[in-house]
């Protein structure tokens, strides 16, 4: 991002800040007091920063997560979700009739409402290690969808059934992310097969054990780089109200 900012010719910086789950609210009030134009968040504060913002866009709202803060016209604090836009971006006019969604947390969220909103999936299953998150998340996102259109939950331990069934898998978890290169979400592969398309949002390593296992059985893959790059760029438009150059971002990430 600081490399975007300078190809841009702008005065700044981005930082990454740790912050306990303790201090979300302080960290939060604080932005108002010093000289930033806004922040990302990322996991797991997605979801934990809703109350403490004073605004939310039409997208954050429906999502219930905020990935971009930004200060508003009025000056308000608001929150945004470019991760819905950056998720779908790469995977363009593809319209996966059935998918599968690992995860529970502020990614999960936002892939889910894509699918359903923007993609036009027929079918998203939500699967989680924790059955009533993923319970709530289906039935959350469920509700908002058009007619025709079901996003429902299911248990942790079938999915690697469902996983042969659906067009398209996505994992939104943080298994496989460095330093756990080994570990993957679906570590039984046996069931993927060429006419399914697997997308890995973890970004670091690329790629990740469960893209080369899908590469492996034929499957189409897609890594978490394009949907970084789409969401990153849809922030920096929030905060400077210009277009990101996106080819400096990939020049610094080595892309």
């Amino acid at each position: 991002m600081t490399a975007a900012m300078r190809a841009a010719g702008l005065d700044m910086i981005y930082v990454a800040v740790r912050v306990d789950a303790a201090h979300i609210g302080a960290a939060v009030h604080g932005l108002k007091a010093i000289s930033v134009v806004g922040a990302n968040v990322t996991i797991p504060h997605k979801q934990a920063v809703l109350p403490y913002l004073d605004h939310l866009t039409a997208a954050a709202r429906a999502i219930g997560a905020v990935n971009t803060i930004y200060f508003g016209d009025d000056g308000r604090l608001s929150g945004d979700n470019t991760d819905a836009a950056g998720f779908a971006a790469p995977i363009g006019g593809l319209a996966p009739a059935a998918a599968l969604v690992l995860g529970t947390g502020g990614a999960a969220r936002a892939a889910a409402w894509a699918l359903g909103h923007e993609l036009g999936t027929m079918r998203v299953d939500v699967c989680g290690r924790r059955p009533d998150r993923a319970a709530q998340l289906a039935r959350e996102i469920n509700v908002q969808c058009p007619k025709g259109i079901t996003v429902a939950s299911l248990p942790w331990e079938e999915r690697t059934r469902r996983a042969g069934e659906v067009d398209l898998i996505v994992n939104a978890t943080s298994v496989g992310m460095h330093p756990h290169e080994d570990a993957s979400p679906l570590p039984d592969a046996r069931h993927l097969s060429e006419r399914q398309l697997v997308y890995d949002l973890v970004y670091k390593p690329h790629p990740t054990r469960l893209l080369r296992d899908a590469a492996g059985r034929g499957a189409r893959t897609l890594g978490g780089l394009d949907m970084l790059i789409g969401q990153a760029a849809a922030s920096f438009r929030r905060w400077t109200g210009r277009d990101m150059d996106q080819s400096a971002a990939r020049r610094a990430l080595s892309i």
